[in-house]
């Protein structure tokens, strides 16, 4: 790896900017979002739109702060194969986590705090709150993570190999979930996204794949099969 290479992708002042103000504004926004006098189903779209709205703040604070445009960030489109790939990827992780969760972590597990209520509530709140659960979890939230986990953090560590980069962006982004029975599905799922963010060099196959596994996995929600 040259030194050309290295001096285009984010540095540790671009991912320290972008992880301060992620913190920050989870924070202070989950406060405010937490304590809105609003229906369970409302609270869920409004922790969607935070869960989207804070990454995609902190990535642009990187990219201000490289000051090279989005190109540095994995912003190159790839052949249309990938992004069927990516599809597939996100769907079999579904598929894997559903049954995870099943099998394995809920017997195990059964007193274990269910974490995402408004989400559930969102999700389960009607046709409007459905369709506002498929643009922002299913849409929104995936593209603004991908933005801040594989675009900055991932990208960030890509200088230290494959394994490093895959296996320590994906337990960040399962990290940043908490640690509860989402845990574990949200480091499958960073995975897939990462791997394909290894291979491609490109942001849009993650950003698939994550796409790809949230509206799934809402839409099994919604119909009471997960």
């Amino acid at each position: 790896m040259n030194d050309e290479q290295t001096s285009a992708r984010p540095g540790w002042l671009h991912v320290t900017l972008a992880a301060m103000i992620a913190v920050v504004l989870y924070v202070v926004g989950g406060i405010v979002v937490f304590d809105l006098p609003v229906t369970p189903e409302i609270s869920g779209l409004w922790q969607f739109a935070l869960s989207a709205a804070v990454p995609m703040a902190a990535f642009f604070v990187a990219v201000l702060a490289m000051r090279k445009g989005f190109a540095p960030f994995g912003f190159r489109m790839v052949p249309a194969i990938w992004l069927l790939a990516a599809a597939g990827v996100g769907l079999a992780g579904m598929g894997a986590t559903t049954l995870l969760e099943i099998f394995i972590l809920h017997p195990l597990f059964p007193d274990a705090e269910e974490v995402q209520v408004g989400y559930n509530a969102a999700a389960t709140g009607g046709l409007l709150s459905f369709l506002g659960v498929i643009a922002l979890g299913g849409v929104i939230e995936p593209f603004g993570e991908e933005l801040l986990f594989r675009g900055v953090i991932a990208n960030f560590m890509k200088r230290w190999g494959p394994w490093v980069m895959i296996l320590g962006s994906s337990a960040i982004f399962a990290l940043a979930h908490g640690v509860n029975l989402v845990t574990p599905s949200a480091f499958i799922m960073g995975l897939g996204s990462s791997i394909l963010y290894w291979r491609t060099g490109s942001i849009w196959p993650s950003v698939v794949v994550h796409m790809a596994f949230n509206t799934s996995t809402l839409i099994l929600l919604s119909t009471g099969w997960s």
